[in-house]
């Protein structure tokens, strides 16, 4: 027999056309996974190219650095050669601080409220772009030494308009409008939550900078002419600020970058996660559409047909399918593109551009057409098991193999799914950024969370509808009973559509729970007596006269507590310097500088785990310091070590006499190092405070302490908290945007189920109104059997997701186990609604059909 590519075509199309309506579904599955992934990784680039292409803009500057101390005068020394060869600076500083209306206010004045604070030079920055206000006017006309310009929301919250007077550091200052566009927005530490803008000399004028204040110092230079290359600039400062984060316009900023490629990675695996489930749907489509050739593929073998000549029919329908779905996805990608730009409208005005990226829309048809391949393998190598005599023993009865030839034949299928779990580790781990072992990992990760997450829900899936079948041969109503039976119909593929919603279920799902814990458990799970109001940079001249403020306020549970810090900078440790020990982590935090603290008598909360607390009558010719028990295993020091501080540019040596831990309600325990008392004597200190009030008296407590000390910043943890939830807000609606794409994709697939089994549908329908049922009857059962579907995959994916969402939360945070009933419910509940929807739109017409139509093809 003479069997080319270009007849396989023919028989390809031929057959593809008379099964248009059911591989229409699935090409929209794949489409759909298609649409999420391009959509992601097309935004990604566009961001990319926007940051590259707007960098100056977004910079404000050629060059900017970063710091969270003061420089040295060595350091401004070096900062100012730099302006003799025609490189401009800037200042900015970055704080925080409380801020009230004033009493002279044209309104009723609202208490005093947490801001952020960015003070800049109004006469040359920004070097590229420009601050817009409103109402419009100039920033250097505008701001003066006694005027602020404002984000949109601190004006409703102090209840003032522009021209009203604001209170910081109880000074007045005068609004001159609303910062409507700051380019550099997102560079700043403090980028989220109210702010106020105002010039270096009005934040003199505050008194907020006291001597070892906490802020962030970011310099912003701007090349002449004659300059010396970027280049030279960049290392020349690196020499001068090793721990600073520098950064210039040839590249997008680092903090951007590195959080947008994590971001990127996530939503696209989620996204293929998506596409899996498209995938799936191919394979199944392809495995019904296998089992209704049998006939012509057993009559062509009697023809002389070999089975790798058959695959290239069905292999060419899956590679279209691909391509098609792929096509169709790439365009639908652009509009999702177009959606993520609302997502960071807060925080960036400049739209990326949505087009048409070759490079990624290449890439998307590609994962397409591998990841239907992958999937139909198993179907395709079926082929070769289907022998010409089946023709001939349809009517017979079929005998079971036992479990080892059962085996034996599964070999090529289990190979295939082998290929599978390979193919998706690769294209995951095309998806990493990072070092070659990140790569593995995310590769080795999500393999295994695919192997684990499909296992389990085929599990339930079979458990779910071996109940249900059990269920159905109780006394249950008809319509009940004829859609329970409808589930076991052949072809309908009900497993597959089950694991193909509950994916998308239990991605959506999780990730709502995750939010809810999280912001649950920072709200209201804090253990006893934690400090829910924090008291920053009090100036040693009031520590006493706040302590005695804090006793007199009402609502106050238990004493505050107060320490005082220093900033030092740890320069070795046993004679190792601290730039050449292999830190990783966190714990390259130590080398910048870090607050430490002193105390006398050992405290009643730290408890020594290794080594003793110093005597209080005890001389040192050194200092001695207690060290953390986690610092102590990073820096891998012990009692008689020796630690190398530099305090104030003074050099400090210390031997550590012990290894403390401090439990997390106290506020020592933000403080890694105890250094003994005297040892911070004539080095400058800054006090914080921490106290637990009752929520109502949080207000009283504000206004008293800004009245009296008005440099004095209050944090209510209920306005971080605020802040925090509108940060997670975001992430987690961006997340269930992408995931919400997988149960789509489910619900298209039982769609194609549903076409799947179209002609069988149809019989049943005349069957059952030959016998005298309503059209109402029927519709009845085949909603019994959408809804039941959508309620089990509903369930099964609400169930993974607690169990997914108690795990997370208990590694993160270590939260009580918890499964809360009402998400679960109206999970279950929507789903069942999509799964109706999704079938009714795939079999309405069937309803339409008259007995004597079909019984006359019979």
């Amino acid at each position: 027999m003479n069997f080319s590519w270009s007849t396989a075509c023919k028989i390809a199309w031929r057959e593809a056309r008379a099964s248009s309506f059911k591989f229409g579904f699935v090409i929209l599955a794949v489409a759909v996974g298609v649409g999420s992934l391009t959509g992601v990784r097309g935004f990604s680039r566009a961001f990319h190219d926007m940051l590259l292409s707007q960098a100056r803009t977004l910079m404000a500057a050629d060059l900017s650095l970063r710091v969270f101390e003061l420089p040295t005068p060595e350091q401004n020394a070096d900062m100012d050669n730099l302006a003799k060869s025609g490189v401009q600076r800037t200042w900015i500083t970055e704080t925080l601080t409380m801020a009230s209306s004033s009493a002279s206010s044209s309104s009723a004045p609202k208490p005093p409220m947490l801001v952020s604070v960015k003070a800049v030079d109004p006469s040359v920055y920004p070097f590229y772009g420009e601050i817009r206000l409103a109402p419009p006017v100039a920033l250097s006309q505008a701001l003066k030494n006694d005027t602020v310009a404002v984000s949109d929301d601190i004006l409703p919250r102090l209840n003032l308009k522009v021209g009203d007077t604001l209170l910081l550091g109880g000074q007045p200052f005068r609004i001159i409008g609303q910062v409507t566009y700051e380019p550099d927005r997102m560079l700043g530490t403090l980028n989220v939550g109210p702010r106020v803008m105002i010039t270096r000399d009005g934040l003199e004028r505050t008194g907020l900078m006291l001597p070892g204040s906490r802020a962030a110092e970011r310099f912003l230079f701007r090349l002449g002419t004659g300059s010396p290359s970027i280049q030279v600039i960049r290392a020349d400062l690196k020499k001068s600020f090793p721990d600073a984060m520098i950064a210039d316009y040839r590249e997008s900023h680092p903090i951007i970058t590195r959080g947008l490629d994590r971001a990127t990675t996530f939503l696209s695996l989620v996204s293929l996660i998506t596409l899996i489930v498209g995938a799936i749907g191919v394979a199944t489509a392809m495995h019904a559409h296998i089992q209704q050739r049998m006939d012509s593929i057993a009559i062509m073998k009697c023809l002389g047909a070999r089975s790798s000549q058959l695959m290239r029919i069905y292999l060419i329908q899956t590679v279209s399918l691909g391509l098609v779905g792929g096509l169709i996805g790439v365009a639908f990608g652009i509009g999702i593109q177009r959606a993520f730009p609302q997502f960071i409208a807060r925080y960036f005005q400049i739209e990326p551009s949505a087009s048409w990226d070759l490079i990624t829309a290449a890439q998307g048809i590609g994962i397409a057409i591998m990841a239907t391949l992958l999937f139909t393998l198993p179907p395709l190598l079926a082929i070769r098991r289907i022998r010409p005599s089946l023709i001939l023993r349809r009517e017979m009865t079929e005998t079971k193999v036992d479990w080892r030839t059962r085996l034996r034949e599964g070999r090529p299928s289990i190979l295939a799914g082998v290929a599978i779990i390979i193919g998706f580790a690769g294209i995951a781990m095309s998806f990493a950024t990072g070092t070659p072992n990140d790569i593995w990992k995310t590769g080795a990760y999500f393999a295994g969370a695919l192997v684990v997450s499909l296992a389990v829900l085929s599990g339930i899936a079979w458990l779910m509808l071996r109940g249900l079948k059990l269920a159905s041969r109780r006394q249950l109503p008809t319509s009940i009973r004829h859609g329970i039976a409808n589930l076991y119909r052949p072809g309908n593929h009900a497993g597959s559509v089950l694991v193909s919603l509950g994916i998308g279920v239990m991605f959506t799902l999780t990730v709502y729970l995750v939010q809810r814990g999280v912001i649950k458990d920072m709200s209201r799970n804090a253990p006893p007596g934690m400090p829910n109001v924090f008291l920053i940079d009090i100036s040693p001249k009031d520590r006493d006269a706040i302590v005695d403020l804090l006793k007199q306020q009402r609502g106050i549970e238990g004493a505050p507590e107060l320490i005082g810090t220093a900033t030092a900078k740890l320069i070795d440790v046993d004679g190792r310097s601290i730039e050449n020990m292999n830190l990783r982590g966190w714990g390259r935090r130590f080398r910048t500088a870090r607050p430490v603290t002193s105390a006398a008598a050992m405290p009643a909360y730290v408890d020594i785990v290794r080594g003793h607390w110093w005597s209080r009558q005890a001389t040192y010719d050194a200092a001695q310091v207690c060290v953390a028990d986690e610092v102590a295993r990073v820096l891998g020091i012990g009692p008689g070590s020796t630690m190398r501080w530099t305090i104030a540019g003074k050099d400090v040596t210390t031997h550590v006499a012990c290894i403390q831990n401090i439990d997390s309600i106290h506020l020592a325990s933000r403080v890694e190092f105890i250094f003994n008392v005297g040892a911070l004597d004539g080095f400058p200190l800054i006090y914080y405070g921490s106290l637990r009030a009752q929520p109502s008296a949080v207000t009283a407590l504000q206004e008293a302490l800004y009245s009296r000390f008005p440099t004095v910043t209050v944090v209510n943890m209920a306005d971080v908290l605020q802040t925090f939830q509108s940060v997670v807000d975001k992430i987690a609606q961006v997340v269930r945007f992408i995931s919400m794409f997988a149960i789509l994709a489910g619900a298209i697939i039982l769609s194609s189920s549903v076409a799947g089994t179209r002609f069988r549908r149809m019989r049943e329908v005349v069957i059952l109104k030959t016998l005298g049922a309503t059209r109402w009857r029927v519709s009845r059962i085949f909603s019994v059997e959408f809804l039941i579907l959508g309620a089990v995959a509903g369930t099964m994916g609400a169930l993974l997701a607690n169990g997914f969402a108690n795990l997370l939360l208990k590694r993160m945070l270590d939260s009580p186990v918890s499964f809360p009933i009402l998400p679960a419910v109206l999970a279950i509940v929507a789903t069942a609604l999509i799964a109706n929807a999704a079938g009714w739109m795939a079999s309405f017409r069937i309803l339409g059909q008259k007995p004597l139509e079909i019984l006359r093809e019979e």
